[in-house]
């Protein structure tokens, strides 16, 4: 019989010695589950049993791999709380893509007896930033460039904080037309209990410093999907510094909003946050104290990486007569951009259309980066 005639032969050898009776047939189950919990009993003890876990996100995060959303916390009480995943990873040819990692669950509350609902969301977008100047101001800055994110550790270009963040990707992953990708992670969800009661209740993503993993995690597998991956991959590797304070509550209007001297602000009952504070970032964010409205938004941005995302929208002229460099100051965005000790700086303003507010913001950001005032005498009224 020649090698195939035995290839083909072996099935039916195989079926011919398989037992007949129904004993039989319970015999040879019995004798595999034995061989199986020989090999697998000790694994299965330690809670290890090899069943494949569900990955999400292009394959960068694990079911059970840390943080509590992927983990069984997720789902409180409920037992039958379910956790689904839905991607569009990126490609070579189109380079943008989204992944998201949604939360469900329905119990009955053993404290009161109230039905209780959680829906929660992690969802990550890998793309360029936008084209226009106002959505790419209302994306970035008014997203990421608040009080209340930091830094992320180890030279990377971006921000987090426990609900999500923004890297900026290597010039690898630029647009034809220039404009850099970002990879962005944010955290949502709701808790509702009883018929009336409903509060926000994001994700946890178990902090900054999780966050940070999960970004960069989420970046490197997208960079590999589109074809712009650095030769090493990206990583964390120390804590996340620079974290903001508790917001202050401020009962009266005040001259030193976020700590800067002349910054005033006419309104009452806020709470303002001082952010990053460093030569490459400075935040300031103020609010609402009960109803979280944003009142003020102010940025410096002068790393490199982190600044080329408002390139090419700050215009040809200055921003005011008498402003160094160039800019605009509409209705819900300010944008500046000037040279400073050497290197072009970003200065940014949201929610509020007073120019004063930059005008004292960027003189201040300015003479500690030891540079020239940005606004001439007098428009930081």
């Amino acid at each position: 019989m020649s090698g195939t005639d035995e290839a083909t032969a072996a099935p039916g050898r195989l079926r011919r010695a398989l037992p007949r009776s129904r004993r039989g047939r319970l015999l040879l189950v019995g004798a595999l589950v034995l061989v199986l919990a020989g090999t697998g009993l000790g694994t299965w003890a330690a809670d290890t049993w090899p069943w494949p876990k569900d990955r999400y996100c292009w394959g960068a995060w694990e079911q059970d791999s840390g943080p509590d959303f992927l983990g069984d916390e997720a789902f409180g009480d409920d037992e039958d709380g379910t956790r689904t995943g839905t991607e569009t990873a990126p490609t070579r040819e189109r380079p943008a893509g989204r992944c998201e990692v949604a939360i469900a669950g329905d119990y009955t509350s053993s404290y009161d007896g109230d039905s209780v609902s959680i829906g929660q969301q992690v969802s990550v977008e890998f793309g360029p930033v936008p084209k226009a100047v106002q959505a790419r101001l209302a994306m970035v800055h008014d997203g990421f460039l608040g009080g209340d994110m930091a830094p992320l550790p180890d030279g990377l270009p971006g921000m987090v904080n426990g609900r999500g963040g923004l890297l900026v990707l290597p010039e690898s992953c630029d647009t034809r037309d220039g404009r850099p990708t970002v990879v962005t992670l944010q955290a949502s969800g709701t808790y509702s209990s009883g018929p009336s009661y409903t509060q926000d209740d994001p994700a946890d993503l178990g902090g900054a410093r999780q966050a940070a993993e999960l970004l960069v995690a989420a970046a490197n597998r997208g960079m590999a999907a589109a074809g712009c991956a650095p030769d090493e991959p990206l990583r964390v590797s120390s804590p996340v510094y620079d974290l903001p304070g508790e917001p202050e509550r401020v009962f009266r209007t005040s001259d030193d909003v976020c700590g800067i001297r002349g910054l005033r602000l006419d309104v009452e009952d806020v709470a303002d946050r001082t952010g990053a504070f460093t030569a490459d970032l400075q935040t300031c964010s103020v609010r609402g104290d009960s109803n979280g409205v944003p009142y003020l938004e102010l940025a410096m941005v002068a790393k490199p990486r982190l600044a080329a995302v408002f390139d090419g929208i700050a215009g040809e002229r200055p921003a005011a007569r008498g402003w160094r460099g160039t800019g605009t100051i509409g209705e819900k965005h300010a944008i500046v951009r000037a040279d400073c000790a050497g290197r072009p700086v970003t200065f940014l303003m949201g929610a509020s259309s007073d120019p004063g507010h930059l005008a004292v913001f960027a003189n201040a950001a300015a003479a500690r980066l030891g540079c020239a005032p940005i606004a001439p005498e007098g428009a930081a009224r």
